[in-house]
């Protein structure tokens, strides 16, 4: 889908309210220290996330479905990250299983149809004590701005931002719904976030910061491996 407009989403992103001062810093502070480790970054988009992980020392391999944003990414991290067109739907063959100690899915799981199989393939190629980092729109900010029953579980097209003609088919799930897709592909949520814009925003998106400061739009978790799960 970003394909179409790969390259004006990537000038938006690279310093945009929502992306820059709120959910890049609750991804990376949910990731931690990741000097030495191995991150896979799901989803890679145009390597802002990447270059920040290489920078903070990790090995860094990914994919992105956007041939764009791949080359983008391949240019902002300078050529030390191994980053690959690669559809998410398909099965992660290149990467060997438990050779990952980090996961990063950032803004991306609900444009899946089968994210379970997605996690599943995660929990395959993590080491026994990686984890996995995912954020996703808050389902209740998706409920007050799409209407209709929160619980409902169904297909949304609409354009990603109200400011452009960026047109998503994503899929809009409850908190109940999302994390029964985390239990079935045998993961454990080991940490919630529900993310406060940095005070940053504040000088440069004042009216963002505003509202994000009293209504979450986004939801982040950090996804530990549950061993009663078995092997997958």
């Amino acid at each position: 889908m970003y394909e179409r407009f790969a390259l004006e989403y990537a000038a938006h992103a690279e310093s945009g309210a929502y992306n820059a001062y709120y959910d890049r810093p609750a991804v990376l502070g949910l990731a931690g220290d990741v000097a030495g480790a191995t991150v896979f970054d799901a989803a890679c988009g145009p390597g802002l996330y990447a270059a920040e992980l290489l920078d903070r020392g990790a090995r860094v391999l990914g994919c992105d479905s956007s041939a764009t944003f791949v080359d983008l990414a391949r240019e902002r991290t300078g050529g030390r990250a191994d980053l690959r067109v690669h559809d998410l739907a398909e099965p992660l063959t290149w990467v060997p299983d438990g050779s990952v100690d980090l996961v990063v899915l950032a803004l991306a799981v609900h444009y899946l149809d089968d994210p379970a199989a997605l996690l599943r393939e995660f929990r395959r190629v993590l080491r026994p004590d990686g984890a996995v980092v995912l954020s996703t729109e808050h389902p209740a900010k998706a409920w007050r701005r799409l209407g209709g029953s929160y619980f409902d579980v169904g297909v949304v097209e609409e354009s990603l931002s109200g400011e452009h003609e960026w047109p998503v088919r994503a899929w809009r799930r409850p908190l109940t719904d999302l994390h029964a897709v985390f239990r079935r592909a045998g993961f454990l949520v080991e940490e919630l976030l529900e993310p406060r814009p940095v005070p940053e925003m504040a000088d440069r998106y004042p009216d963002d910061h505003a509202a994000l400061s009293t209504f979450p739009a986004f939801i982040a978790f950090r996804l530990i491996p549950d061993p009663r799960a078995g092997a997958r």
